[in-house]
């Protein structure tokens, strides 16, 4: 949850409150002076104790031991402290009554009680009307958030227009609106409020970025691409690979007005990344290996376009190019993870011995990822040793219990052994942790084993609407109504694959999910056709300069997590962490028990504290925080300096980065398969 307190307000307000001369507050002045000067929190409360015991009616005592407690997740604490404060109110305490309203609805936030936060925001904004004015337009955004998060969207609305009436130029809170309207479908309504906000400020991306989505749902192709090129212009921070979707929505427009931008004398060279993207993405892995090639000549050769390379040439059949790639990719770098890569290459080619060399050798360089136990145990079961495959599913649900593949290809070898009760408890699990449709997504077959078939293939259709032209997706869209007995269909489905480019015929011959099929004329047919022809030769295109191409250069090992994160190593400011890596992040937070470690142990400073901002969050919402400038953060080989963060109240997520700050490093690509963060600059 956002942190509605900056440290900086508090420590304005208590340190003017220390200055004030107060009868018997001796320990509350030495409360202060430990809290902020010497950040120790346990001298603090035990100051505060003797206050409060002495004068239980000190209201800046109660304050910032409320704060205090709210810090360390003890919410109930916090909580007996700031209403006390609140019923008890009276004299002419430092503290303003609006910010212990304020307070107590952001520890209800924290607690993810909303309407409760919602009753203590309406009243730090009534309350700050008069006594502090310039936080009225951030109660009012904190209220609507909750009122937001509590559902009551109508009174969300509502007071995103009190923050216009307050300040008519206020363009986040046209991009509420604009949010709202896009999430009730009413384009028209959010695309009016979008273009409100660009006559006040045509310079800013965000616009442009919800732009691209409002035309994406309206149906208007020409203008997301305009938008979403329009976005990726105006803003250093927007990546390739969130762009490159809504760029191609009209896709020979799209390739062709970025191949404008990339003729201009100015361009930068992340253009040619968006346009490699635009063809990944539409599955052109043939003009994607060109530029690469062309990047290759260039620069030289680099472990990160030899990884790429091998990938497109795995996507289009060439698996003896593929392997050599990916052996050189090996060859130069250290990382071990590559081994697993290779691993999947041999896998699709059919050599699962080779495979399962590799997979090991990645496991043994991180025995806690799921995913080399899954592929290890898939090899064997290709081959038809469901035994040991059963073993290795077991080992990798001890180890890493967020892989849903494990607990489904374990689900369906015990449907096969007759034990269905612990089967259903396995694809209920799936369901569990599987909740997004991409195309990594594997519920729908958790589904069918439930007996579920058409949220099966409602889900299946999520998942194609979502990638229409990943040719893998058709080819599960196939084994689905394959395991279904619905042959025809599965057949169709599969030619879709195959006209998509679709060519690992290898595991076509040992995955199960066709033996349904393999005895029937239409299917042996299919196969005779598709098996031999190329995937279509790349046709006549444009010559692309390379002189600002990026060359690819580091790749980090990442662990998803539940609801579609990844945690990621780096250091910040020379401290080891983890961050959660959002997608629909833009943003560096800090949660406030990580702030108060880094300055008690300084790695950060009080000069560091630069005030507070409001700021987009990935549903368009607004939040406050305090400022910290981070001099350094590391994400693998890369270096960023001198970012700012904003310190939140978020336990789930104590340290947030965004895309759009990770895009910073150059361009970023995140390799699902393998859960990794690829990064080029």
């Amino acid at each position: 949850m956002k942190k509605l307190l900056s440290l900086t307000l508090i420590l304005v307000s208590v340190i003017a409150c220390a200055q004030r001369k107060v009868v018997s507050d001796y320990n509350y002045r030495k409360a202060v002076e430990a809290f902020f000067e010497d950040d120790d929190n346990e001298k603090a409360l035990e100051l505060l104790n003797k206050q409060i015991d002495e004068t239980p009616n000190h209201i800046d005592s109660r304050f910032i031991r409320a704060r205090i407690y709210w810090s360390a997740d003890k919410y109930d604490a916090a909580l007996r402290d700031i209403s006390y404060a609140i019923r008890h109110y009276k004299g002419k305490p430092e503290v303003y009554k609006s910010t212990l309203w304020g307070l107590q609805g952001a520890i209800y936030d924290d607690m993810e009680r909303y309407p409760e936060a919602a009753e203590s925001y309406k009243q730090a904004v009534k309350l700050a009307k008069k006594d502090n004015p310039e936080k009225v337009q951030s109660y009012h955004f904190d209220l609507a958030q909750a009122l937001y998060m509590s559902d009551e969207f109508d009174k969300a609305e509502k007071e995103y227009r009190a923050m216009l009436k307050t300040d008519p130029s206020d363009v986040a809170a046209m991009i509420g609106l604009a949010r709202y309207y896009r999430d009730k479908e009413e384009y028209e309504e959010s695309l009016k409020w979008l273009e409100t906000a660009e006559s006040y400020h045509a310079g800013y991306g965000e616009i442009y970025k919800f732009k691209m989505q409002v035309y994406d749902k309206m149906g208007r192709e020409d203008n997301t691409v305009d938008a979403a090129l329009k976005y990726f212009e105006l803003d250093d921070d927007a990546q390739a690979w969130y762009v490159a979707p809504f760029a191609s929505k009209h896709y020979s427009y799209g390739v062709a007005r970025i191949k404008a931008e990339m003729n201009k004398e100015e361009a930068g060279s992340r253009w040619i990344v968006l346009l490699t993207k635009l063809y990944e993405d539409h599955g052109d892995y043939l003009h994607a290996l060109e530029l690469y090639n062309k990047v290759e000549g260039e620069y030289g050769e680099h472990p990160m376009i030899s990884y790429y390379k091998s990938s497109c040439y795995r996507e289009t059949g060439q698996f003896k190019k593929a392997i050599a790639e990916a052996t050189k990719a090996i060859e130069l770098s250290e990382d071990q993870s590559l081994y697993s890569h290779r691993g999947d290459i041999y896998r699709s080619a059919g050599m699962y011995k080779e495979a399962i060399a590799d997979y090991q050798v990645s496991m043994d360089n991180d025995p806690s990822d799921g995913y080399e136990y899954y592929a290890i145990g898939w090899c064997h079961e290709l081959q038809g040793d469901k035994k040991t495959a059963l073993e290795y599913y077991n080992k990798g649900i001890d180890i890493d219990r967020s892989y849903a593949y494990l607990y489904l290809s374990r689900a369906d070898l015990l449907s096969q052994n007759g034990d269905y009760e612990a089967a259903e408890r396995d694809y209920e699990k799936v369901l569990e942790i599987d909740t997004d449709p991409d195309d990594g997504s594997c519920r729908q077959y958790a589904l069918l084993g439930l007996g579920r078939q058409e949220e099966a293939l409602e889900w299946m259709g999520k998942i194609i609407e979502n990638h229409p032209h990943n040719n893998g997706v058709y080819y599960d869209k196939a084994c689905l109504f394959a395991r279904m007995q619905r042959p025809d269909e599965a057949i169709k489905a599969l030619e879709e694959a195959f006209r998509k480019g679709f060519r690992h015929f290898a595991h076509l011959e040992h995955d199960d999910d066709m033996d349904s099929l393999r005895n029937r004329p239409e299917y042996k047919a299919l196969i005779r056709e598709y098996k031999d022809k190329p995937v279509e030769e790349i046709v006549e295109e444009p010559e692309i300069t390379t002189e600002s191409a990026e060359a690819l250069i580091s790749e980090i090992q990442m662990k998803k997590m539940p609801g579609g994160t990844y945690e990621v190593p780096c250091t910040i400011n020379g401290l080891p962490l983890k961050f959660i890596f959002d997608t629909g992040a833009s943003d560096v937070t800090l949660s406030s028990v990580e702030a108060n470690f880094m300055l008690k142990n300084d790695y950060l400073s009080e000069k560091d504290f630069k005030g507070s901002r409001r700021y987009l969050t990935a549903d368009g919402s607004i939040a406050d925080g305090a400022v910290v400038r981070i001099k350094e953060v590391k994400v693998g080989d890369c270096i960023l300096k001198n970012i700012e963060a904003s310190v939140i109240k978020n336990q789930k997520a104590p340290l947030l980065l965004g895309q759009s700050v990770l895009e910073r490093f150059g361009s970023i690509t995140i390799d699902n398969q393998n859960n990794k963060l690829i990064i080029k600059h």
